[in-house]
């Protein structure tokens, strides 16, 4: 009889097994071999119970976030794409540099199933930028969830124009609040430059755009502490007022590298002033490793911050990485785990019960 579709990935053994049935067409390797982790990180942060006094977030690589509260689990800026490239008439980085074309080739794997969650209370867009405002992420969630999509006034133009119903659309702005059975979302001032100079191809918008209209920063207060997310701002001394009018426990800001002629991403030291102008506890930095044009070195940061303000803690995760916090803000560098809780020493055909005997439990 032929096997039911698996709901993930299949193991090795499975597999082989597998292969001898059947033939295989390149649109089942794609259904079964991606994402490249399945939807392994979809259950664990549905099965994830957050208790109060805690957050739960988890890194999918690039600008890409989840965050589960005790009542909610929210997307932040999710990239489902693959590489891009954008050209000078609509580009920001482009019209800047004056590239006529660039290249986005994308380096981190795609580790979640957007179309494999059962629930999403609401998907926020810090900006339209296509990998902060996904066209991916949006038309799953709007099939298999009752997400709201949050964005500034340009994100929500893009909503529309895919299809998402108006009952489902936040539009915001600085100085707006959202709140949620146990969260509640601070919209506040972003000055994300590159930003301006986007109209990602929207009819009727063009020349420099007001900051207020294209991107925000996002601050989520719950009892496990206060988590903003800037997107893909530059510095700006504005930071320090949005630190004063804020309680910020944790900052997520983008980071990369700049080729000359270019600033499309901070720097490790712009990184680090962004989040001293926010008084946040903790710095995490993100973007830094999924553009193949704007790559760097995470641990730069890290210096940065020791040699300036040794109070301040740097988190560096890895793709697919859950961070709690407060528990988690002196990890340092994220490492995967390794299963040793999985380990059941007697049971080792080496040096357990199982061990000289050709595999037959012992006496």
């Amino acid at each position: 009889m032929p096997r039911k579709k698996a709901n993930h990935h299949p193991g090795i053994i499975e597999a082989v097994e597998m292969s001898r049935e059947r033939d295989l067409t390149r649109s089942q390797w794609l259904e079964e071999c991606f994402p490249e982790w399945g939807t392994f990180l979809n259950r664990q942060i549905e099965e994830t119970k957050v208790k109060k006094g805690k957050v739960a977030l988890w890194w999918f690589g690039g600008p890409s976030w989840a965050l589960k509260s005790q009542e909610e689990i929210f997307l932040i800026d999710n990239y489902a794409g693959p590489s891009n490239f954008t050209r000078y008439e609509y580009c920001g980085p482009c019209q800047t540099t004056g590239a006529e074309r660039l290249e986005w080739l994308r380096l981190n794997p795609q580790v979640m199933d957007p179309w494999k969650f059962k629930r999403i209370d609401a998907s926020f867009s810090t900006h339209h930028h296509g990998d902060h405002a996904d066209f991916y992420t949006v038309k799953a969630l709007l099939k298999t969830t009752k997400a709201l999509f949050v964005g500034p006034k340009l994100t929500c133009m893009l909503f529309r124009k895919w299809g998402v119903p108006e009952n489902r659309i936040k539009e915001v702005k600085p100085g707006d609040r959202i709140k949620f059975k146990s969260t509640e979302v601070i919209v506040e001032k972003n000055f994300d430059y590159m930003a301006t100079k986007t109209t990602t191809g929207l009819s009727g918008v063009a020349g420099k755009l007001d900051y207020d209209d294209v991107a925000v920063t996002f601050i989520f207060k719950n009892s496990g502490g206060n988590i903003a997310f800037l997107g893909d701002t530059i510095y700006h001394n504005g930071y320090a007022a949005v630190g004063a009018r804020n309680k910020v426990d944790v900052a997520i800001v983008n980071m990369g590298h700049n080729a000359p002629g270019g600033t499309d991403k901070l720097t490790p030291f712009d990184a680090f002033r962004v989040a001293q102008a926010l008084r946040a506890k903790v710095v995490i930095p993100d973007h830094y490793e999924n553009w193949a044009s704007s790559a760097i070195d995470p641990e730069q940061l890290v210096w940065i911050v020791q040699k300036n303000d040794p109070k301040m803690k740097t988190v560096i995760l890895k793709w697919g990485s859950m961070f709690t916090y407060p528990d988690d803000q002196d990890i340092g560098t994220y490492r995967y785990p390794d299963w040793r809780e999985r380990y059941q020493p007697e049971r080792s055909r080496e040096y357990g019960k199982m061990a000289g005997n050709g595999g037959k439990k012992g006496k």
